[in-house]
């Protein structure tokens, strides 16, 4: 069959290709007043936390969505009082005019134009009929009331919709596909078509972008690493000279900082064992120090990373590592208020204002252990997410809560603080080997350690990526109140950073750069 005699179909995405945005999320906030709506989004943040984790499927949420914002009553209220279409006008206020005009030249053509959307039924065929065009979309139940919040098919999206063309018009070889899309949920459709469109109306093909993945990672954290160091750089002029006639107490304090994470990878694998996993200690250990590329995220939360590798590289399931990530933080701060606790009198004879911050880290800690320590807390916790959570991520709780009791054993406990403490102490003595090596002599292993950590917990409080700045301004003010010069101090606090943090994040960019690519 030539192609002159093949049929001609040109295929249009609905939200945002013809539409601006997404009539579901247009539904929402129609069917439900502004208070409604809010109540309504706290329901659905457990389907929106699962659908990111990829516990749940976008099909699942969409039906959660549908169902929490009530939308199937409002469309339904809307027939039986006998008003127009529900959505419709909103719906046209938001067509692209580009999109609109290139969809009447199809049809002007003698076209056969098709709509093909994730969204649903009830408020998309009203804007087919409206538009004279034929709709492929997620079907929803219905019964003698209407319709239902229950899908009744795939969710239409990525390969579904290649599914449904060809359930629709039959083998695709018999036709020629013009096809528009703007997402990644169009991709197999752009890649079926004969002339595709990626984010384009224009008479020439644009195809959708052969996209992997596997770079990005080191890319945001290559960003991270250039934020920090710009950051430093704009501080310390002074930083070259210094790194030149200080490079035996820096080399020193490198090799210090480096036992520090040895120390403290030897906890995690501590706690992979109390959850009975154990990884292949080259390929862990190598994702190990690839998350430190994520430690200047707010909380280092970005350093959850090393989960998901784990999962991808070993299968090894996601609740115990992020519960072990959870321990280890835990016992951190732990190790940090242990360190404060020890030098309670320098900080008494500073007089130093840390103790507010000191007694919410305090409560904090102690709050988190009491909590997750109770068997009553974690059976409420279980019982909780049975009932609002779906399945899938009740499930996925539920073993989180199992794993975390393995973890909370005394002995292990105080290991997991202790080896906290040490590595915080081996940074400690690094800041105060520059210190004596720059001639400063006023100051103790005790005084830089806690200037070191107290600075550290007030940049995690400040919940600054990294804690840039507010821990240089931390660590320079505890240094002075020590009867350190700003001059001296602020160099000092300069390098200390730049051999703990961004040499951390440096070392996890060169790890992450060896992990093996995948596709998206």
């Amino acid at each position: 069959m030539t192609s002159q005699s093949k049929q001609a179909v040109a295929v249009f995405d609905v939200d945002g290709t013809l539409l601006r945005g997404d009539c579901l999320w247009m539904a929402a906030r129609r069917a439900r007043s502004p208070v409604a709506q809010l109540l309504a989004a706290v329901t659905c943040s457990p389907q929106v936390i699962g659908k990111q984790l990829r516990l749940i499927s976008t099909g699942q949420l969409k039906q959660k969505v549908i169902s929490a914002y009530g939308i199937c009553e409002a469309v339904n209220h809307a027939a039986a009082v006998g008003q127009d279409p529900w959505l419709l006008n909103q719906l046209k206020k938001q067509i692209r005019p580009e999109a609109l005009m290139r969809l009447r030249e199809h049809q002007r053509r003698g076209d056969r134009v098709l709509l093909c959307s994730a969204s649903p039924r009830l408020l998309l065929q009203p804007l087919a009929d409206w538009l004279g065009v034929e709709l492929l979309c997620t079907e929803l139940e219905s019964g003698d009331m209407g319709w239902l919040p229950k899908l009744a098919s795939p969710n239409c999206k990525g390969p579904e919709k290649v599914r449904r063309l060809v359930e629709h018009l039959g083998p695709l070889d018999g036709v020629t596909i013009e096809a528009y899309g703007d997402s990644k949920g169009d991709r197999e459709l752009l890649q079926t078509a004969t002339t595709p469109h990626y984010r384009s109306f224009r008479s020439e093909p644009q195809p959708y972008p052969p996209i992997s993945l596997g770079p990005l990672l080191p890319v945001v954290s290559i960003a991270l690493l250039g934020y920090g160091l710009l950051g430093i750089w704009s501080q310390g002029d002074q930083l070259i000279s210094l790194l030149l006639d200080l490079w035996p107490p820096i080399g020193l304090g490198v090799l210090l900082v480096l036992l520090g994470y040895a120390i403290r990878y030897r906890r995690w694998r501590l706690l992979l064992a109390a959850v009975n996993q154990h990884p292949p200690i080259a390929t862990d250990a190598r994702i190990w120090m690839g998350s430190y590329a994520f430690t200047a995220t707010p909380g280092k939360s970005g350093e959850a990373l090393r989960s998901l590798l784990l999962k991808q590289e070993f299968g090894v399931p996601m609740p115990p590592t992020l519960m072990a990530l959870l321990v280890e933080r835990l016992t951190d701060g732990t190790a940090v208020l242990l360190l404060l606790a020890i030098n309670l009198p320098l900080l008494l004879r500073w007089q130093v204002p840390l103790m507010v911050p000191i007694s919410l880290g305090l409560a904090a800690l102690i709050g988190g252990w009491l909590v997750i320590r109770s068997p009553y807390a974690r059976a409420v916790l279980k019982s909780t997410a049975k009932r609002v959570l779906p399945r899938k991520l009740a499930r996925a709780s539920g073993d989180g809560l199992i794993s975390l009791r393995q973890l909370l054993k005394p002995w292990l406990l105080l290991q997991a603080t202790l080896i906290g403490a040490v590595a915080w102490s081996l940074e400690g003595v690094s800041l105060w080997m520059l210190l004596q090596g720059m001639g400063v002599d006023d100051v103790g292993i005790g005084g830089a350690t806690i200037a070191h950590v107290a600075a550290g917990m007030i940049g995690a409080f400040t919940l600054l990526p990294g804690g840039l700045g507010s821990t240089e301004a931390g660590t320079v003010g505890l240094l002075t109140l020590q009867g350190v010069g700003v001059t001296a101090a602020t160099p000092a606090t300069l390098l200390i950073r730049l051999m703990t943090l961004w040499f951390a994040t440096a070392l996890g960019v060169i790890c992450l750069l060896q992990q093996p690519r995948r596709q998206s």
